[in-house]
């Protein structure tokens, strides 16, 4: 079973994006482990890493400027929230929304240019860099794989738990039997999610090596970054979505929980994420 980490969205609605990082540390030493995850799929040649270093900068540049604060002022909306008592679903949904959103205008400002930067790749690095992607995905499938069905279910629920616990502190017995009783109502959703991932990386790749035939190339690759629901199925986002508000009403139930310990907690977390966006503005 796969499916995203909703709670994680609603209580770090100050995602530092560039795969997930959340300490100071990692955000202004992205740069260079941008390029240790770009040397797992791609061997650029110094023209190239020219051309990327160029746009890591602006990327950063703008990110730092105008991003930080967006999500700050998330974090103190959801704090406010939260000390007005429990939220309800539509605070919730509306929370999660604003999460995705601050991801997508990421995307959406950096795959233009993303888009120009491939058109400089050779056809052996982009056959290179999609047989790393294939080959991760194969590795994916088989340690999914090489759990039993019930192995997968355990997992989730620990996983789940463990994500919660992150937030609120310790949970008592009776809020893990919630998570439980709820986590197994999630649908499985990995056939889809890796079928997606082949779906787009296969139509990204076709273009890719058809770059020199295509006179709008950069605005078609843009333009699949920009709508991966295109490569979704209908079965998978159905089960995307259903996910979603089943996660939903297991915090609305679990809210009702909270001891006052645990309340505390998440405020705390909050306001070290908001100390931490303060000094990235400042740097």
């Amino acid at each position: 079973m796969k499916f995203t980490p909703l709670f994680v969205s609603v209580c770090l609605a100050a995602l530092l994006l560039l795969g997930g990082c959340t300490s100071k540390f990692a955000y202004n030493n992205i740069d260079w482990m941008m390029y240790w995850y770009v040397d797992d799929y791609v061997d650029l040649d110094k023209s190239q890493k020219v051309l990327l270093d160029e746009k890591v900068e602006k990327w950063l540049k703008w990110h730092r400027q105008e991003e930080l604060v967006t999500y700050r002022q998330h974090l103190e909306d959801l704090k406010a929230d939260l000390q007005t008592g429990n939220l309800t679903a539509q605070q919730l949904s509306t929370h999660i929304q604003r999460g995705n959103n601050h991801w997508a205008r990421f995307r959406n400002e950096i795959s233009p240019e993303l888009a120009e930067l491939s058109i400089h790749l050779n056809d052996a690095q982009i056959q290179e860099m999609f047989d790393a992607l294939e080959k991760e995905n194969q590795k994916k499938e088989q340690k999914r794989n090489k759990k039993s069905a019930e192995q997968r279910w355990e997992n989730a629920i620990e996983d789940t738990q463990d994500q919660i616990k992150k937030w609120v502190g310790k949970l008592s017995k009776s809020q893990k039997d919630l998570i439980s009783e709820y986590t197994v109502k999630f649908l499985p959703t990995f056939e889809g999610w890796i079928d997606y991932r082949r779906n787009f990386q296969a139509s990204v790749k076709n273009i890719m090596l058809s770059r020199h035939e295509v006179s709008n190339y950069a605005e078609e690759v843009d333009y699949m970054f920009q709508h991966p629901e295109l490569f979704k199925t209908a079965e998978y986002q159905q089960a995307s979505e259903h996910n979603r508000k089943m996660y939903i009403q297991l915090l609305l139930e679990l809210q009702t929980t909270f001891s006052e310990k645990q309340t505390k907690h998440i405020l705390n977390e909050l306001d070290d994420l908001i100390d931490d966006i303060d000094d990235l503005i400042d740097d």
